[in-house]
């Protein structure tokens, strides 16, 4: 059995891994056919060597945002990028998710069931969120992060979800498919608050140029001056 999943019964890998090797593989190749090295990636992609290196080895799933970037900094097809990398959870989930004591509930559909499943895992375990953060052997738990992440008022990152299921002692199976679960659900939803701060930055800024507009021509108009529009 491998460190994240089930293994199959032909060479001892995961259920999923030639759907992995299926997603990393064309990118992998689009790769050398523009002759790049990965290093030349990650400076397009503006981003470390090493996570190139672990998204395309082909060993581990990574996230969809890396495939989607990778894929469209290659000038790969990301539509069928996003498509493989799908399968590959949906293979995956259903392996780790057959057994795996602490595991994610397999129908998870939103990011409020996800943040449900977690306050579950925690009552089931018997474990309040102060034991939960003195077991936290990460160090990256502290009392108001989980008390607000549990109460939806702040986007679970991945590294806090890790901690804190990893802190309610759950198998490395488990670990793994809540991971899948952030991907997929966690993921989206810290992008999408993430554009609504964009688009309400955007917004304020447009209002305060208006009424500073404003107010400079009243200004100009109350001292006699015509204003000049360029």
């Amino acid at each position: 059995m491998s460190a994240h999943g089930y293994a199959s019964a032909v060479g001892g890998e995961p259920d999923y891994a030639p759907a992995l090797r299926a997603l990393v593989h064309p990118l992998r190749q689009r790769m050398i056919e523009l002759g790049w090295s990965q290093a030349q990636v990650a400076i397009r992609l503006g981003c470390d060597r090493s996570r190139v290196s672990r998204a395309l080895s082909g060993r581990e799933v990574p996230p969809l945002d890396r495939v989607e970037q990778l894929a469209g900094v290659l000038g790969a097809d990301v539509a069928e990028a996003r498509g493989r990398w799908r399968e590959v959870v949906a293979l995956r989930r259903r392996a780790t998710a057959g057994g795996a004591p602490g595991a994610p509930p397999y129908d998870l559909r939103s990011y409020a069931e996800f943040i449900a499943a977690l306050r579950e895992l925690l009552r089931r375990r018997a474990m309040s969120q102060r034991e939960a953060v003195r077991r936290d052997r990460s160090r990256i738990l502290a009392p108001s992060t989980v008390s607000a992440v549990l109460r939806g008022e702040r986007s679970a990152r991945r590294d806090v979800t890790q901690a804190l299921v990893r802190a309610c002692g759950v198998s490395e199976e488990a670990a793994a498919a809540w991971d899948l679960a952030w991907c997929r659900l966690a993921l989206p939803h810290r992008d999408q608050l993430h554009q609504r701060r964009i688009n309400c930055y955007r917004h304020v800024r447009e209002r305060v140029m208006a009424y500073s507009f404003l107010t400079d021509y009243r200004e100009l108009r109350h001292n006699g001056t015509r204003p000049v529009f360029r």
